[in-house]
Parts: structure tokens; C-alpha cells; sequence
């Protein structure tokens, strides 16, 4: 789920901006316009959310792009179409049904052969609660549904349980960059937290004496893979 540190909003939101800019010409943009507070054109773009959680990204995206951006207030107005996809029911409120233009209460697997294509996948603090094999097989189904996928991880393995009793919450796996040679990472960036650093790297550890230093991290991994 997208509910991790949130050291990694502003450099995902810029990864998301590339992609949302991607065919617009800025030459041609009257930027009195831009500073006199009119909206700046905003392009149609579609986004599927996997393993959405609260709705972190949802929200983001939403007021950075469609409200701030492009002044579209109105549900029926945005621009900037996102799909959600998560199986766990308490993470669902009337919240994400107003943020999200559709939501998939499912298990991915259960629903990827049947979606359509999107112009980014946003998968957010999902990947490590798969085994390698499985997360591989998924990326790659994943791919066949968009060009474009943002990924964001721990950097390394970070141990957690069924948080909040839901077992998809397990961490099964720990990424680094060189796990994801095989695809084209247009963009990968490590992220170190400042929130909660000191928290993770001294007082947890030093209150577990057995638990290895490096076995909690306060970094994450962002990457922007292409087909």
C-alpha cells in the first residue's frame, strides 16, 4: 500500500509531471497568463494506482495536477483520470471514492488481463510485499498495460508484519537498484527520510539488541521503468 514514508512525495511528483508534460509545448504558453492566476492547460491523462492503500497518490496527484494546475474543482471537470486498484476493505472510505474516478476492490492478479491501457502505473510501496518472482511477473504484465511505471520501495529488505491484520501487508522482499537491470529505469533516485531517521536507525534498533543494524531502513527507492 502508499502509505510509507513520505520523504518520497516531492521527487515522485516530479516523475509524475514528466509523464503528465510529456507531449505538451511549453512554447507555446502564454506564461502572463500563468502569473495573472489562470489554469495552465492540462492534458488528458489516464493513471492506475496498484495497491492504493489510503489514497496517498490519489490525493496528491489530484490536487497537484487537476486543482492546483489546472483549476478543475469539479469531478466532472478533471482531466487527469486514475484508477485504483486495492483488496483491502478498511483502507476504502467515501474519501478515495471521490478522489479515485474508479476503484478495484480486488487482488491485482485477479483483475490485470482484464484492464485496459493507461498512461502511468503508479506502484507505490507494493513490490515488497511480493516474492521476487511473483513481483517480476507482475511488473511484467504491468508493462503490458503501460509504457510507464513509478515505483517506490524500501531501500533493502525492512522487516513488517500483517500490519493492521491485513497478511497482503507482510514484507516478503527487499529491492535495490540493481534488482531492476533487466528494464529500462529511465529515472532511480535513493531517498533518505528525515522524519523518522533518528527514530528508526536509534531508538528501534537499540531497543531490539539482536536485530542487525541495516535490517531497518530510513531510505527509500524510487524508480521510473519504461517498456
Amino acid at each position: 500500500m502508499s502509505s510509507s514514508l513520505p520523504c518520497n512525495i516531492p521527487y515522485v511528483l516530479s516523475l509524475v509531471s514528466k509523464n503528465v508534460f510529456a507531449k505538451s509545448d511549453f512554447k507555446k504558453l502564454n506564461i502572463k497568463d500563468v502569473m495573472d492566476g489562470k489554469p495552465l492547460p492540462l492534458p488528458k491523462f489516464s493513471i492506475l494506482d496498484v495497491g492504493f492503500g489510503f489514497g496517498k497518490w490519489g490525493f496528491l496527484i489530484r490536487d497537484t495536477f487537476d486543482v492546483m494546475i489546472g483549476q478543475n474543482f469539479k469531478k466532472a471537470d478533471w482531466k487527469i483520470q486514475i484508477t485504483g486498484i486495492e483488496p483491502f476493505n478498511k483502507c476504502i472510505t467515501p474519501i478515495q471514492k471521490e478522489v479515485y474516478n474508479k476503484i478495484i476492490k480486488k487482488d491485482v492478479f485477479e483483475v490485470i488481463d482484464k484492464l485496459g491501457k493507461y498512461d502511468l502505473i503508479m506502484f507505490g510501496d507494493v513490490i515488497e510485499h511480493f516474492e521476487k518472482d511473483k513481483a517480476y511477473k507482475l511488473l511484467d504484465k504491468l508493462l503490458q498495460h503501460s509504457n510507464n511505471i513509478i515505483i517506490s520501495t524500501p531501500l533493502g529488505f525492512m522487516p513488517q508484519g500483517a500490519w493492521a491484520g491485513n497478511e497482503r501487508e507482510i514484507h516478503r522482499s527487499g529491492w535495490v537498484p540493481e534488482d531492476f537491470k533487466k528494464y529500462h529505469v529511465v529515472e532511480c533516485k535513493i531517498i533518505e527520510d528525515d522524519l523518522f531517521s533518528d527514530i528508526m536507525k536509534k531508538d528501534i534498533i537499540k531497543s531490539i539488541p539482536d536485530l542487525p543494524k541495516d535490517a531497518i531502513s530510513a531510505k527509500l527507492l524510487v524508480l521510473w521503468i519504461k517498456k
